[in-house]
């Protein structure tokens, strides 16, 4: 049996967005080492920059460079990369079950999947990746874990976006405990529990941002296996060496486009 094309397509494009935000947060994170703060300045607006269309903001160079030193830089880098992954994964998940639907595998009663939660998303990831039985054998034994992984982003994710990147109790009231998910916390989770009342940050440094998106990679590749089974027949695997897939920074950053083309016009 041949993989169906569609559900590939989003997997390959899932797949290569999580490595493109992989290849951003290395580049930059060299950058920032290599670069000389002095030579920084040089390159920042004067006085002022353009905050909207219409409206101007006055600000202080130094203070802007300050506020992105070691080891703040690498935290904040890692909250933005963090935001892509889960939306890219999101974005995959939300796909996957619109293409699964449209070929007569319905997944959700729901009328339209733009109303359906990621929440509710990756509960149906978490039950599909634990019935996959192809691919690599330790992959498939941690899956527990890993997806509780994802589950960690996915909250940490809210709390950036919606609590100013503080530690709430929603954090842990939103965990998934269902298909036998093994729940993942942040560590500094424990310091907000000893004293809620005090405003504790989210912290993600490189290493604890490198865990999460190989979770997402992990699964998303665990999930397009599943689906290919289960609903197409295909009991072979996807697998970068059989696909001949060596990382094509063109192809994952850029979909193939030829970007030259444009620059130069």
């Amino acid at each position: 049996m041949k993989r169906d094309l569609d559900i590939q397509r989003v997997f390959e494009i899932a797949d290569d967005s999580l490595q493109g935000v992989i290849g951003y947060h290395l580049y930059v994170g060299a950058i920032q080492k290599a670069v000389e703060t002095d030579k920084v300045q040089e390159y920042l607006p004067q006085k002022s920059f353009q905050m909207t269309l219409h409206w101007i903001r006055f600000y202080r160079k130094q203070d802007l460079i300050d506020a992105f030193t070691e080891p703040y830089f690498e935290w904040i880098q890692s909250r933005i990369s963090l935001i892509s992954m889960v939306n890219v994964f999101e974005v995959a998940l939300r796909n996957l079950v619109f293409h699964l639907r449209r070929k007569g595998f319905r997944q959700f009663q729901r009328k339209s999947i733009h109303r359906i939660f990621y929440s509710e998303l990756l509960k149906w990831a978490c039950k599909q990746s634990l019935k996959c039985d192809i691919g690599n054998k330790e992959t498939l034994e941690s899956l527990p874990k890993t997806l509780g992984i994802i589950d960690n982003a996915r909250r940490l994710r809210n709390l950036i976006v919606h609590n100013r990147g503080l530690f709430s109790d929603r954090y842990e009231r939103d965990v998934i405990d269902s298909y036998g998910v093994i729940a993942d916390f942040h560590p500094h989770y424990k310091v907000y529990k000893a004293n809620p009342k005090i405003p504790t940050p989210v912290i993600i440094n490189s290493e604890y941002f490198h865990r999460l998106i190989q979770a997402h990679i992990e699964v998303l590749h665990v999930l397009h296996n599943y689906i290919q089974k289960e609903y197409f027949g295909v009991t072979k695997g996807y697998s970068y060496l059989r696909e001949q897939k060596p990382i094509e920074w063109d192809q994952v950053l850029w979909g193939g486009a030829k970007v030259k083309i444009l620059m130069s016009k």
